[in-house]
């Protein structure tokens, strides 16, 4: 690679599989000696989790945790005591050295049990105090950050604010005082995870002083003068984890518990430090909890078929069943592969950057998990729309189908709306390789893209030629780019069509979750197991459909609806058109029209 650095993700010392695929190129070479976890690191994973999950089945109760809106008293610290929210730190500091897999598959267990427990665990393992502490030179801030650490401190990141999460800057201010060497803190934070438990909490602020406006990540304690904790805010699912408000009025932080970083070109909406560790945290704390409930999906969706007939006929031999299950289990492959690929690398140390995959991993599970729980909602509709409560008063089996559904909606919003997320990685990431001169927009080489890597792939007759279509495939997404940029030489015009740069993102994780289930594939029948290549078929069969609409709907040249009229002229008479409601003083079909035409 060259020495440009592009965007904020990009490193011009590693290569990236998806980087490359956001320029047009299929770099099988990259993926094809997809990793695998080393059975020492296996094993000891597999110790933590079975004597995390003892602990949980023993004092947690998560129907009971649901209900009263609350994890068991005490519970919490008995976490901090045994060193779990110290998953990856070092024995001296109290923690248990797990690598990012093992941590991933840690959380994975714990939401696989109970939701509320895995968002805790993942809360702290993703901004908590220990994980600044790697990344913070030695220093106070270094000090006060190891201390709390030291002490089982619980800790929180507040970055979201009122305004909204999606706004680039910061509404919370830091007022330099020069004669405390100190900064006064003001503003208000939503949604913190710990909040309520944390008696340390990392602060994002605009910093305005002689050297410019910029955002910068402050530490301080919670019990400071001037931080005020509000009530838990009550989230429609994930009853019982700690996450609440925060507002400071006045707070003087010294000047050395603010975090310092270089400034980039790249402007981005949150610390640099910050941003890197919500990128891979999405995964612990997000992407773990949806595979998760995939997997408890299957189980429920195996017990109901085996245990259902239709007239006569037992379930599982019905057609649509068949599929319906089997497109389950390959998307739950499918989260699971990309969830390898986004953190053994880094385990391994092989030298690529991972952090285009990491970015783009939250909405590949969160969608790919819901799918597979809406899916497996319609299969058991056989046993009745209830909950769990109903189901057992009457004897039937009483999965939690319905506190899943509440828990796993809530992962599609957690860490950046899933559209919102869209629309950031085209804007930020994949169109910063084709401006800002369209004329030097990668154009990848017309040749056969799938030659290089046809006889080194352990692949079925069907999945060489998902192969094949995948790296067209591949090719063709540098060619709509490159396009779509020559259309719009001027690239605001093109950042103001966001459904297209939404439908452009979507295109390259289905090509990119497609690439990396073949490979894993691949490497499996490779070692001798061929149990990918049936998951690889199905999930790549139904995901190349969602392949061809996507560059259709990215290629056609048919005019769009008049979206902005319909919308303005709702928004200035917030009355639905279809239908008119009899309310004395609504308004009628024909204002609505006329507010259209206007």
């Amino acid at each position: 690679m060259g020495t440009t650095t592009h965007n904020a993700l990009s490193d011009p010392n590693r290569e990236s599989f998806l980087e490359e695929l956001y320029r047009g190129r299929f770099r099988w070479d990259l993926i094809r000696d997809f990793p695998t976890q080393g059975k020492e690191d296996a094993d000891l994973g597999r110790a933590f989790i079975d004597e995390m999950t003892d602990l949980l089945r023993k004092r947690v109760d998560p129907d009971a945790v649901d209900l009263q809106k609350s994890l068991p008293e005490g519970f919490i610290e008995e976490l901090a005591g045994r060193g779990y929210f110290k998953l990856q730190l070092n024995s001296g500091l109290g923690g248990h050295e797990l690598s990012h897999y093992n941590t991933f598959r840690v959380l994975e267990s714990a939401a696989n049990w109970c939701m509320p427990v895995a968002m805790s665990l993942g809360i702290e393992s993703t901004l908590g105090a220990g994980a600044f502490l790697p990344l913070v030179p030695e220093g106070p801030l270094r000090d006060l950050l190891r201390q709390h650490v030291l002490r089982d401190g619980l800790s929180a990141s507040a970055d979201s604010e009122p305004t909204g999460a999606a706004n680039r800057d910061r509404t919370t201010t830091a007022t330099a005082v020069p004669a405390a060497d100190a900064y006064l803190i003001n503003g208000e934070k939503i949604f913190v995870g710990h909040a309520p438990v944390a008696g340390l909490v990392g602060v994002t602020a605009m910093v305005h002083d002689g050297e410019g406006s910029r955002i910068r990540e402050f530490f301080l304690h919670t019990d400071s003068p001037g931080v005020t904790a509000g009530q838990w805010h009550e989230y429609m699912g994930l009853k019982g984890f700690p996450n609440g408000w925060l507002r400071f009025d006045d707070v003087l932080v010294p000047a050395d518990q603010m975090l310092v970083e270089p400034d980039t070109e790249h402007r981005v909406r949150m610390t640099a430090t910050s941003s890197a560790l919500v990128i891979r945290g999405r995964l612990y704390h997000i992407v773990a909890p949806s595979l998760a409930a995939a997997r408890l999906c299957n189980r429920w969706a195996r017990e109901f078929v085996a245990r259902r007939t239709v007239d006569g006929r037992p379930l599982g031999e019905y057609e649509e069943i068949r599929r319906q299950l089997a497109e389950s289990l390959a998307e739950t492959f499918a989260i699971e592969t990309v969830a390898q690929w986004c953190l053994l690398p880094e385990d391994q140390d092989r030298g690529l950057n991972v952090r285009f995959e990491q970015n783009a991993a939250k909405n590949i599970g969160t969608d790919l998990g819901w799918g597979i729980l809406d899916r497996t909602l319609s299969l058991m509709g056989g046993e009745g729309y209830e909950t769990s409560g109903s189901k057992a008063r009457r004897g039937a089996p009483a999965v939690p189908m319905e506190r899943l559904l509440r828990d796993v909606r809530g992962l599609r919003i957690s860490g950046g709306v899933d559209f919102q997320i869209d629309n950031w990685i085209a804007r930020f990431y994949i169109l910063s390789y084709y401006y800002p001169r369209p004329e030097s927009a990668t154009e990848p080489a017309p040749s056969d893209p799938a030659a290089a890597c046809i006889d080194d792939a352990h692949l079925s007759s069907r999945n060489l030629d998902h192969l094949g279509a995948v790296a067209a495939g591949v090719h063709e997404f540098g060619r709509i780019c490159s396009d779509l940029v020559r259309a719009h030489p001027d690239r605001s015009e093109l950042l103001q069509k966001e459904r297209t740069l939404i439908l452009l993102t979507r295109l390259a994780r289905e090509l990119l979750t497609m690439s990396l289930v073949l490979a894993r594939a691949s490497a499996m029948a490779g070692g001798g197991d061929d149990s990918g290549q049936g998951l690889a078929d199905v999930y790549c069969t139904s995901a190349g459909h969602r392949v061809a609409d996507l560059e259709r709907r990215l290629s056609t040249s048919d005019p769009a609806p008049d979206l902005a009229a319909l919308g303005d002229a709702w928004l200035e008479n917030p009355a639905p058109a279809h239908p008119v409601p009899d309310t004395p003083g609504a308004a009628t079909r024909d204002d609505i029209a006329e507010g259209i035409q206007a």
